[in-house]
């Protein structure tokens, strides 16, 4: 069980408790201590925090709220505070970007993200590539500098990492970058010599940004680091990387808030659409299972404009095989299913073994589709056994597996009439006015109908 399953399940009990007593309290408050301390948060702050709580509990409840609002309020706006607090301004228009680190916590791939970030927001972006040290850190950047197509520089002969930055620079601003990103070198540790040489790359960049690499598996040791390499060359942000699988992410995020350091953007998987804006009150919405629908609907509307059919026009038009390739491309492009529901706040309530399987029917359903003509996708119906013959043939599937589309696009076609039958979905604004979840609620008694199986 994860960090914030546990978390859920301590402010669960409070929920479900038809009495509340300073008693209770205490037990949730063990639950949530056990839960922090098992997720690697530091200890003097988790007993900070159960301090904030037992004081807070029980005080003059605010108007509109009873007693278990409150208390629940105020352990959920405590908990965000102890992993991050608010959303920090990521600054819009940086000029130059050095990217700090030891080794193996993913700056390589972070730069990338970074510059395929500002490149979406109109800056030019360059990368150079400043480790030395690392025999595959030039091929690695080269190859992501390629996938989101922006300018390159690197020289794997050149052993000096100055140098390289100095060309570097000289060679970028003949591309009139607006923003430059360095990916510097890595060590197991924060020594003398990588200190040595950061700064000589820092003499030469003048960087007006410095942000530290750090993975969520560091845990407890992130603040240390953080504090370290601050007193070093002095950071003013922080990328936390591996946010998908690691337990101890609440640890890292705690950690560099003791230290007053930012922690602007979160890596949650190995591509480069895998990275986020960091804001402590939806991570930890998220991770506890209670939905980011927020970020859904930011991730779609960077996606349809990428679309030749907004989402929108997918709410007006007729549901046939068209509209339901669209919304799987779309779906595709949001990245994993499993990301996708737990936005939502329902991925915890659906099997993992599920989710995978979906996976992988979206990937067949792609495949089948690219086969048929386009009368047929715009009229299913017409879809026969020997129709069903050669599309199977021509997307190399069995028979049966055109019919399993076929029938999973019908069970989707009837949950698209139970939507404009209910007259709430109209536009994505409705989904911004908390329409979804509405919804959500009202099909979750026909939820299995629905599946995709």
């Amino acid at each position: 069980m994860g960090l914030g399953e546990k978390l859920r399940g301590a402010l669960e009990r409070l929920r479900k408790s038809t009495f509340i007593d300073k008693e209770l309290i205490g037990e949730v408050i063990k639950d949530l201590q056990r839960a922090l301390i098992a997720g690697d948060v530091e200890v003097q702050l988790v007993l900070e925090l159960s301090k904030k709580i037992e004081s807070e509990a029980f005080k003059e409840l605010p108007s509109g709220l009873d007693r278990r609002q409150h208390i629940i309020k105020i352990t959920y706006d405590l908990l965000a505070e102890a992993l991050g607090g608010a959303k920090a301004e990521i600054p819009q228009k940086p000029k130059r970007i050095l990217l700090v680190g030891t080794f193996g916590h993913g700056k390589t791939t972070a730069t990338a993200k970074i510059a395929k970030y500002y490149s979406k927001r109109g800056l030019k972006t360059g990368a150079i590539c400043a480790d030395t040290a690392r025999p595959a850190a030039f091929e690695q950047l080269q190859q992501l500098s390629g996938k989101v197509k922006i300018p390159f520089y690197g020289n794997p002969k050149e052993k000096n990492a100055a140098a390289v930055v100095r060309q570097g620079l000289k060679e970028l601003e003949k591309e009139k970058c607006d923003a430059i990103i360095v990916d510097s070198a890595g060590r197991s540790a924060l020594d003398s010599e990588l200190v040595k040489e950061i700064k000589e790359v820092a003499a030469i960049l003048k960087p007006d940004q410095t942000w530290l690499v750090l993975g969520a598996d560091t845990g407890q040791i992130a603040g240390k680091q953080a504090k370290a390499f601050h007193d070093a060359v002095g950071v003013n942000g922080i990328i936390i990387t591996r946010m998908d699988g690691s337990a101890k992410g609440g640890g890292a995020l705690a950690a560099c808030r003791a230290t007053d350091s930012n922690v602007y953007f979160i890596g949650t998987g190995e591509k480069t659409d895998d990275f986020e804006e960091f804001d402590a009150t939806r991570y930890l919405s998220r991770i506890m299972g209670y939905g980011d629908l927020q970020a859904l609907l930011e991730k779609a509307e960077e996606i349809s404009s990428e679309e030749e059919i907004s989402p929108e026009e997918l709410m007006q038009k007729e549901f046939n095989l068209e509209t339901f390739y669209a919304q799987l491309k779309a779906m595709k492009k949001m990245g994993p299913l499993g990301k996708v529901m737990d936005m939502l706040g329902v991925g915890m309530q659906i099997p993992k073994d599920m989710l995978e399987t979906s996976e992988q029917k979206l990937e067949n359903f792609k495949i089948i589709m690219d086969s048929m003509t386009g009368q047929e996708k715009r009229n299913p119906e017409i879809v026969d056994r020997s129709r069903i013959l050669r599309i199977a043939r021509g997307s190399g599937k069995k028979e049966e597996d055109v019919r399993d589309l076929l029938k999973n696009y019908r069970r989707m076609r009837e949950m698209f009439k139970q939507f404009r039958g209910m007259g709430e979905i109209k536009s994505m604004e409705d989904l911004q006015k908390g329409k979804m979840q509405k919804l959500f609620g009202k099909l979750a008694m026909k939820k299995k109908k629905f599946r995709i199986r």
